[in-house]
């Protein structure tokens, strides 16, 4: 059995992860703008100035990159050490990082005859005077990524728990269409009112698991097809289901319990309404980066009785989505008259996301 376990990874969030190339080039920015600074600070003018820079400028880009490689390589150690641990374990790397590198750059710039370090000053002055400069920079830059890590975790926990009562909101909603359907059922065809059960059974422990749970769209398409069968019995032929999902977008990552809301809007507002049969379509396709997922169905007679409904599962769907990804996705809902009868669109936009990490248990 599997489940997914965020705690080592948001440890891990307590410093950026320098594996990437986007937190590498942020650091070489800042540290050119540093040791810009220092060169003004300095008062030195013309090629001089630009000479110091530099100098500085290597110095420091030695130094981040030196960091950003170590604090890489370290992840895999601290992936479960405790946020603690991470603090000062990075807070000492770099402060050795510093006093090897500053002691390397002394050696170097005496070789080379360059004006680096201060007029007279000795090697183990330089060495430690940097050293100590670095531990009190790398202590309040840690203590930056700690609060901002605890802000983070507490962000993270309030949207874990509105989400878990979204789920909660959204399953008696579902139940009482479910039951309807089964209630119908159970006295006349009661073999196809069991399989009902499992099929609900199945719906209800992935909308019961906890977290922000994230899945394969081939997961998500295996929960809808137990929906759909759930209906299918009740509605008969009067329901007809097209799919039109390429293979190359059913790895992709969406949140569970994502589409099958919208899929029962579409029956419950638009096939359960019609006279005759009515054909779902549900199409799927990758467009600039973001899954695009289509739900469509046709739209009842004009003499029907409008039946707006309580908007319990559109609602639920929106906020979902801007909890899990702030305000990359959108789900956009509309009409299309151009067709014959009307059809009524429903359209997932979704950013990818990384899939989290199962860890057994």
């Amino acid at each position: 059995m599997q489940q997914i376990a965020p705690s080592p990874r948001h440890r891990l969030d307590l410093i950026p992860n320098f594996c990437e190339a986007r937190p590498v080039l942020s650091l070489a920015f800042i540290m050119a703008l540093v040791a810009a600074v220092l060169t003004l600070a300095n008062g030195a003018s013309g090629e001089l100035a630009l000479q110091r820079w530099l100098l500085i400028t290597l110095y420091l880009q030695w130094i981040g990159f030196c960091a950003a490689a170590t604090l890489c390589w370290a992840r895999r150690w601290l992936r479960y050490a405790r946020p603690g641990v991470v603090f000062f374990v990075c807070w000492g790397l770099l402060v050795v990082i510093v006093t090897l590198i500053s002691d390397i750059a002394y050696r170097l710039s005496a070789y080379m005859h360059w004006d680096f370090a201060a007029i007279g000053e000795s090697r183990l002055i330089f060495i430690l005077r940097h050293a100590v400069i670095a531990a009190i920079v790398a202590l309040m830059l840690l203590r930056y990524f700690w609060v901002r890590h605890q802000w983070t975790m507490q962000v993270r926990a309030e949207g874990e728990a509105r989400y878990q009562a979204l789920n909660a909101r959204i399953r008696p909603h579902f139940l009482f269409n479910s039951l309807n359907s089964l209630a119908a059922l159970i006295q006349v065809r009661p073999d196809e009112a069991e399989m009902m059960v499992e099929d609900l059974s199945d719906l209800f422990r992935a909308s019961l698991q906890k977290g922000l749970q994230i899945a394969q769209l081939l997961e998500e398409i295996g929960l809808c097809h137990a929906y759909l069968r759930i209906e299918k019995l009740r509605l008969g032929d009067k329901l007809v289901v097209e799919w039109d999902i390429p293979e190359e977008v059913l790895e992709w990552p969406v949140p569970k319990l994502i589409l099958q809301p919208v899929i029962e809007n579409a029956i419950h507002h638009g096939i359960s309404r019609l006279a005759g049969r009515g054909t779902i379509r549900i199409a799927a396709r990758e467009i600039f980066g973001r899954l695009v997922i289509e739900v469509s169905n046709p739209m009842p007679p004009q003499n029907e009785p409008m039946v707006h409904g309580n908007r319990v599962a559109t609602d639920n769907i929106a906020q979902r989505l801007k909890l899990i990804y702030g305000g990359g996705a959108r789900l956009e809902l509309g009409r299309d008259l151009r067709l014959e009868g009307g059809v009524f669109r429903a359209r997932l936009v979704l950013p990818r996301i990384s899939m989290p990490e199962p860890v057994p248990v």
